[in-house]
């Protein structure tokens, strides 16, 4: 689906006031998709059907998938109890808000109140269930006919046999007709007549059926589709008598619409026979059911998913409804009542939904539009940008001025005629002004332009010209016959002036950080923008309309209230994120949510009350009188689920409290608001009375979730309500009880208060009598643990400097006394040396015998290498695995390679026989002195690199580096 802006007002859908509204060509209404990667069980719709509460049920051969405009919650054999088989054919919603779903397997099952009752299976597969005025179920089956069951029997009887019954219909005289296989029957006192050809009905096979508001049959079958009038079939249109018809709708407007098995759906209305396949962007061309629901969206299932149309906020004009571009750079009003729009390859005038184009009168090359303008006489005037200035004359596009005859640049972004009549031109190297006299004035930056760059042009309620550039604006006073330079104030950060709305004393100027209001009286200036909580920095265009100010950008088209926003800039103490905004995108109708800027103007309030931007997607436009029908739409409220502790709870739907286990600690409490046009924008409010008597806000979450409540009666109250709309009376209430645990009553407490009391009391007598024996036996016990805790860290600190296997010194123990001690042996002079021993391979040794012997071979060494160590100031350690480390305070390297050699000898001379049998084991030693280095570390590395030398050398060997 195509994302979907945040903290929209409305969930807009104007054909709610359809006897108001006119309908759109088809290919005007807003489309969205839904499929198996949106969450349902399987792309082919059989069904559509909408409940009372407002949920939209969908049919599938997977399950049945309820929506509720977030997301799609899946019924399957295993939730339905009895159901023979998850594939769906049909589904039925009755009167009385239940729904009836038939499928696979004679599937038939009945959800009321919130609980599923399975029906007994019918013989083959049901096509269609209908339940009639007299309360009898009539089953259309696969292969085995037409047969009805009487009210509140499950005994089935014949009506027809041996065909296949695809739909059923009961009409306002209670005759039933029955789409099938071998053509169309009416049914009369349970007698069924084939209705014939000379009734003007083809006998080919009929797939569906449609009662019109008025009472008319429309039949659908294999070659087309037919309405009875006067006892007689006639084809509801010739160019539907080559498509095979299998679902049928009236929509709101008496419209018409036809899904075909083959070619997608089709529409008759006034806009004549529309078509609407695959190629359109129907997600399939095998449509298999069509439903219109309260908000008048039409839905259409088909074998690729499901799809919605709908009228939207916004709708866009672009060549595909004849404008000469898509990309789209200005927007005018005509004092004729017509809007012009210029693009990036021409120019057209849009009247009553004519579109007229213009052409050079000397040239048919295309021509890129950025500005226009309108003189006193209703001529039209459009700045362009490799053209000049050219002027409409005579339904031909006149060049008026250019490069060659005296224009600075022929970009021109902006034109505009002041009181004189005088036109300014403004120009990517300057601004230009044609005198009445037809004469050329030069400003630039030497006439006190603040840029050459020109992109906007407006006069405000003095008569002032204002100018905007790319770094900052300027004011021509024509009393003075010069510029003022309005350079914004450095805090707000803002270079680029793109457009400006004049408003009594003030000048709004649309910037790339923000809505900045200019007072033209006192000079003062205040900035809207993202600290006041603007969703963007760069904003194009302004349009002021009612109460709202309309804001273009790169992201959409923002609507504020004009007061609020003038309070927040009165208020130099106003908080952050305080603005609140409608941002409409891609989502309400725009085909881009990028509307242009830097040409003018590149938005208009026209004369009818519809605004329109230049966009890179075409011309958008939207009537702002219908999002305030909004907050008249019904919006339903509904529970869906309560969860304790993680698990889910069955609902009461009679009127009754849920009872909750004692010790419920966490409650969380699911609802929607089930309007499917913007679902996300919805807004609620929850109150828990017992808890909290207060609405409390909780914006666009449809969760609520409360912890460690007491044991009592609550009752839960949820509304729905659209943003910036008034709080409809929809809420729903759940009432639940936290049962209690016996400890958690109150004869209970009161019990364990007086025993408490009781034994405090006791307690009180026993310590005075025995204070002084317990005295002395506290003291026995903290010596004890004393010494026991000394004794423990004793042992802790020994096992922290000590291996555990030889018992000698660990690495730690090593590093530190290394670290601690090496800068004084520098400073001192005297020599250090150091060496790491390693056994010659000791993964043989334990894969060959075992790591038990492993182990004693390095108790062994260890023991060895200990014997070099009567001398104090030595110090050996296990430095890991197979690994030791000899610390040699005042010896030299050729001293510690003596040492080292001696114990190298006395390792490979030992007889380990006693240990394994035919083991013989040898070491290599890598040495190093102090002499060489300044830091222990780099002493460490340079006895590894020996360790390394000698081992590359052979192994049982002595390297110093």
């Amino acid at each position: 689906m195509l994302r979907i802006s945040v903290f929209l007002f409305l969930m807009i859908q104007s054909v709610c006031f359809a006897n108001d509204q006119a309908r759109l060509p088809l290919n005007d209404y807003f489309s969205e998709t839904w499929n198996t990667r949106s969450g349902l069980p399987h792309n082919s719709i059989n069904s559509l059907a909408q409940t009372n509460d407002g949920y939209i049920w969908v049919a599938t051969w997977e399950g049945l998938a309820r929506y509720n405009g977030r997301e799609f919650k899946l019924f399957t054999r295993s939730e339905i109890p009895g159901l023979p088989d998850s594939g769906l054919r049909s589904l039925s919603a009755q009167g009385d808000g239940s729904l009836y779903i038939v499928g696979a397997r004679g599937g038939v099952s009945h959800l009321q109140h919130g609980q599923w009752h399975t029906k007994p299976q019918a013989e083959a597969m049901v096509n269609h269930l209908l339940k009639t005025n007299t309360n009898e179920l009539w089953l259309a089956l696969e292969g085995k006919g037409l047969v009805y069951r009487a009210a509140d029997s499950d005994i089935e009887t014949h009506i027809l046999i041996n065909l296949s019954a695809y739909r059923l219909i009961q009409d306002l005289n209670g005759v039933v007709w029955a789409a099938t296989s071998d053509g169309l029957y009416k049914i009369e006192n349970k007698k069924a007549r084939l209705i014939t050809a000379d009734m003007g009905l083809p006998s080919d096979p009929i797939y569906t059926l449609l009662l019109t508001r008025q009472g008319q049959l429309i039949v659908g079958g294999e070659r087309g589709a037919w309405k009875l009038s006067n006892g007689k079939f006639t084809p509801v249109h010739q160019q539907l008598n080559d498509e095979s018809i299998s679902s049928l709708l009236e929509d709101d407007h008496n419209d018409l619409w036809f899904g075909t098995i083959n070619n997608g759906v089709f529409r008759l209305s006034g806009f004549g026979l529309e078509h609407l396949d695959a190629k359109a962007g129907l997600p399939g061309n095998r449509t298999l059911s069509l439903l219109q629901d309260r908000e008048n969206s039409i839905w259409v299932g088909t074998n690729g998913g499901l799809y919605r149309l709908r009228e939207a906020p916004f709708s866009s004009w672009t060549k595909k409804r004849g404008l000469g571009s898509d990309y789209i750079r200005t927007v005018m009003s005509h004092s004729d009542g017509s809007i012009w729009l210029g693009g990036s390859t021409g120019l057209n005038r849009m009247h009553n939904d004519h579109i007229e184009s213009f052409s050079l009168v000397d040239s048919d090359k295309p021509l890129s539009v950025l500005s226009l303008a309108e003189d006193n006489s209703g001529g039209v005037w459009l700045g362009t940008y490799t053209a000049g200035v050219m002027r409409v004359l005579n339904g031909q596009i006149h060049t008026v001025i250019n490069r060659d005859s005296g224009l600075a640049s022929n970009e021109v972004r902006a034109l505009l005629f002041d009181n004189q009549q005088r036109l300014w031109l403004g120009t990517a190297t300057g601004l230009t002004r044609i005198e009445v006299d037809g004469s050329l004035t030069q400003f630039t930056t030497k006439q006190g332009l603040p840029g050459d760059f020109i992109m906007a042009l407006k006069l405000d309620s003095k008569g002032n010209v204002w100018v905007g550039t790319g770094v900052g604006v300027a004011m021509f006073n024509d009393t003075l016959g010069k510029f003022k330079g309005q350079l914004f104030p450095r805090k707000f950060n803002a270079e680029y002036a793109f457009g400006f709305y004049s408003q009594n004393e003030y000048m709004w100027m649309a910037t790339d950080r923000g809505l900045i209001r200019f007072n033209i009286d006192t000079g003062d200036v205040a900035m809207l923008g993202r600290e006041q909580g603007l969703p963007v920095d760069k904003l194009f265009q302004i349009v002021a309309q009612g109460d709202s100010f309309w804001l273009s950008s790169n992201r959409g088209i923002i609507q504020v209230n004009q007061h609020q926003v003038n309070e927040l800039l009165n208020n130099s103490q106003h908080q952050a994120n305080a603005l609140h905004y409608q941002m409409y995108d891609e989502g309400d109708g725009m085909l881009s949510a990028q509307a242009n800027g830097g040409s003018n103007p590149a938005a208009v309030l026209h004369k009818d009350g519809s605004i329109w931007f230049a966009t890179a997607q075409g011309a958008a436009t939207a009537l702002p009188e219908r999002l305030k029908r909004a907050s008249q739409l019904k919006l339903p409220t509904v529970i869906e689920s309560i969860l304790v502790d993680g698990k889910n709870t069955p609902l009461i739907t009679k009127d009754e409290a849920v009872l909750l286990p004692p010790g419920s600690d966490r409650i969380s409490f699911h609802y929607a608001g089930l309007s499917f046009i913007m679902p996300q924008r919805i807004k609620f409010q929850t109150k828990l009375l017992g808890y909290n008597d207060k609405w409390v806000d909780r914006q666009q979450l449809n969760i609520t979730e409360y912890t460690n409540l007491a044991p009592g009666k609550y009752t839960f109250m949820v509304r729905a309500g659209y943003p910036n709309g008034q709080w409809q009376e929809n809420h729903k209430a759940l009432d639940f009880v936290i049962q209690s645990f016996f400890w958690q009553k109150l004869s209970f407490k009161l019990m364990v208060f007086f025993s408490l009391i009781l034994l405090f009391f006791g307690l009180y007598k026993y310590r005075l009598y025995h204070y002084k024996k317990i005295e002395k036996e506290l003291k026995l016990r903290v010596k004890q643990q004393t010494r026991d805790l000394q004794q423990q860290t004793d042992a802790f600190a020994h096992q922290a400097s000590h291996d555990q296997l030889t018992g000698m010194p660990n690495r730690r123990a090593f590093d530190n006394w290394l670290a601690e001690n090496f800068d004084n042996i520098k400073q001192s002079g005297q020599p250090l040396s150091i060496a790491i021993i390693d056994i010659d391979h000791f993964k043989r040794i334990n894969d060959n015998w075992s790591h038990i012997v492993g182990d004693k071979v390095i108790c062994v060494i260890a023991t060895i290498l200990q014997q070099c160590c009567n001398d104090n100031a030595n110090q050996v350690s296990r430095w890991g695995g197979e690994e030791f480390t000899l610390l040699l305070p005042n010896k030299t390297a050729t001293q510690a390679v003596e040492i080292c050699e001696q114990l190298r000898t006395d390792i490979a001379n030992y007889d380990f026989s006693a240990i394994a049998g035919g083991l013989h084991v040898t070491v290599s030693f890598g040495v190093a002195d102090s002499s060489v280095v300044d830091e222990y570390d780099r002493l460490l590395a340079s006895a590894d690199q020996a360790l390394y030398k000698a081992k590359n050398n052979g192994r049982n060997r002595v390297e110093v580096t």
